[in-house]
């Protein structure tokens, strides 16, 4: 096993291996740094009227100040996560219907509209 100067140990055996996870670091790194410049002009445009009639009602606006306020207070990597899986749960209460939300929330669905996913429902 190679170890750094810092005295910890890389896990890998070979350097073939070393370039191999290098190199998905620095794609992950490029993901990452495409998601937060995307998310942050998503915060740019929230909550302000633009002039379009269809977008800048009360309503929507209101929507996408909450949305920001989300966006404001999330870490990237737990937005991740947040997405990260789709499950499907019934919910067989009515008080538990009012407590738990088994779908994606409008501003879950505002959120991935704006960074240009399509949902399929």
């Amino acid at each position: 096993m190679k170890q750094r100067a810092n005295g910890t140990r890389i896990r890998v055996w070979d350097t073939d291996t070393l370039r191999g996870r290098i190199f998905v670091q620095f794609v992950a790194l490029c993901y990452y740094e495409y998601l937060s410049v995307a998310i942050y002009n998503i915060k740019d445009a929230l909550g302000v009227a633009n002039g379009d009639p269809a977008r800048d009602t009360a309503k929507n606006l209101a929507l996408e100040k909450k949305l920001k306020c989300w966006l404001d207070d999330l870490l990237i990597f737990l937005a991740l996560q947040w997405f990260g899986t789709v499950e499907g749960i019934e919910v067989s209460t009515k008080l538990a219907r009012k407590r738990w939300s088994t779908e994606i929330t409008l501003r879950d669905r505002m959120f991935l509209e704006k960074l240009g996913v399509t949902l399929p429902y």
